[in-house]
């Protein structure tokens, strides 16, 4: 990560989040020249939406399958012009542009070298309790270094993909998606070029107690690598919007975001609000332009959804950044965000400051939180998280809590909520060498995998180890020959 791309980044924020929606010409541009993010309504007429596609020149580029939107490539009129021209047309729900985004890091001296923001949650404290169990977590960001020694361990592998067969053999979408993907490039490798990934990658679940570099907040978490920020920091609401319908797709408890910038986004909104829906937290930082975010709101972290958790940064003294957003009633806690120390590619650390580093102490926290207390819903870990913070005379009308994260007290209390009761269990799909089972919990939508190279064994059999009751089946025949000598859970 080049020193003079990370200065840029307090710098830009603070731009685009004082600019007109004006002209295309800017020298920084808010959004990315000819293409536009399109959402007709359920009611639209065929040929309203032929007239309109005609108009713009259209040609698509992506449908998003959950949030029912379309990415154009446009030639027919400017972006500008398009949105002015269509944003009222009656057969239209929502039409924007792909705005630029960007991560929230700020380059400090890299002669930091202890992990105080763990002792400042009260980390050592919470590992105590539970260091965590294979909570599965999105990092949404510029990809993480799966190779990383104090990471590899913790890199999620999808139990539904055969690597390297050039088959979408979970039919998601996306071929050959084995630990995760990459929206920049549109391929399967979500490798870090830039190193802030790894980085807030490093601080929710790098490895702990294997003798080797840092620990992570939640020594176990599982971290989902969905790269969508570029080798400079710099991505597209279309391509993180992407990012966060992947997350919700793969049945992630929660996503760790350490980037913001551009306008406000019907689609990315969308993208997180059917996260919402499916039980899955949404941490953002909270932005680094030093303003208040209640006045110019910084976008993702100021959306008004119930699942973002909108993160401040504080330094070692418990006193706000100097670079950090704040906001009595957007932005929710503070955090450790000042010479944070992580991992970083080709088995390297470093200490960066931003928002971007006290947002994955949360999240990371999060994931601590749901280890401890499985069967919580995202709306009860957040309050928990919230309500466990260390009052601050300082952060006193500067945050909602007024305090920063403290995890160990979040998990002071005992599991009071029982498991779930499984009614609606099914055999989903079986094939020579597989069985999937689902069904649905208080958390969300549950699955197993089993798979095997060499022992098979009959569904029926599969179910009646795990569960002596009745199952149902979506097949008419579950009698398919199946694994059982690896199990593994894509919860």
């Amino acid at each position: 990560m080049s020193r003079s791309t990370l200065l840029r980044a307090p710098l830009l924020l603070a731009l685009l989040a004082l600019a007109a929606f004006t002209t295309q010409a800017q020298a920084d541009p808010r959004w990315k020249d000819g293409e536009i993010v399109i959402k007709f309504k359920e009611n639209a007429r065929a040929q309203d939406i032929a007239r309109i596609r005609g108009a713009l020149h259209a040609q698509h580029l992506k449908h998003f399958r959950r949030l029912k939107a379309d990415h154009e490539k446009i030639s027919g009129l400017t972006v500008e012009q398009a949105v002015a021209r269509f944003k009222n047309d009656p057969a239209v729900q929502y039409i924007e542009p792909n705005y630029i985004v960007h991560t929230n890091t700020v380059p400090n001296d890299p002669m930091f070298d202890q992990l105080w923001g763990m002792q400042k949650i009260s980390a050592p404290l919470a590992w105590d309790v539970t260091t965590g169990t294979d909570i599965l977590v999105g990092m949404i960001d510029t990809g993480v270094d799966y190779t990383h020694p104090d990471l590899a361990a913790n890199i999620y592998t999808n139990p539904g993909e055969i690597p390297n067969n050039g088959i979408d053999d979970d039919q998601n979408g996306y071929v050959d998606d084995t630990h995760g993907w990459d929206f920049v490039s549109q391929d399967n490798d979500p490798m870090d070029d830039n190193g802030h990934g790894t980085h807030t990658a490093g601080t929710v679940g790098a490895v702990g107690n294997n003798g080797v570099g840092v620990t992570g907040v939640c020594w176990h978490a599982r971290i989902l690598p969905l790269k969508f920020l570029n080798s400079a920091g710099f991505g597209f609401t279309v391509d993180g919007a992407s990012a966060v319908e992947y997350a919700t797709m793969m049945h992630a408890r929660l996503t760790s975001n350490s980037w913001g910038g551009g306008s406000f986004s019907e689609l990315l909104r969308d993208a997180i609000a059917d996260a919402n829906a499916e039980g899955i937290l949404f941490v953002a930082a909270a932005g680094n332009s030093a303003s208040d975010n209640d006045e110019l709101p910084s976008y993702p972290a100021t959306y008004d959804l119930p699942n973002i958790i909108s993160v401040a940064a504080t330094d070692s003294r418990d006193n706000l950044a100097a670079f950090s957003s704040f906001g009595v009633h957007s932005v929710h806690l503070a955090a450790p965000g000042v010479a944070v120390l992580s991992t970083t590619p080709e088995n390297t650390y470093s200490t960066f400051s931003g928002t971007s580093m006290a947002c994955p102490h949360v999240a990371g926290a999060v994931a601590l939180v749901l280890s401890r207390y499985p069967e919580l819903s995202a709306a009860h870990a957040k309050e928990l998280i919230l309500e466990s913070v260390d009052p601050l005379p300082n952060l006193h009308g500067v945050v909602q809590t007024g305090g920063r994260l403290n995890v160990a007290r979040a998990l002071a209390g005992p599991d009071t909520i029982p498991p779930t009761a499984i009614q609606d269990l099914a055999v989903a799909s079986s094939t020579s060498n597989r069985i999937r089972l689902t069904w649905n919990s208080r958390v969300g939508k549950q699955r197993f995998d089993f798979r095997s190279k060499q022992e098979t064994v009959m569904a029926k059999e599969v179910k009646e180890r795990l569960f002596p009751h009745p199952v149902p089946s979506t097949e008419q025949d579950a009698s398919t020959s199946v694994p059982d000598s690896k199990r593994e859970h894509a919860a």
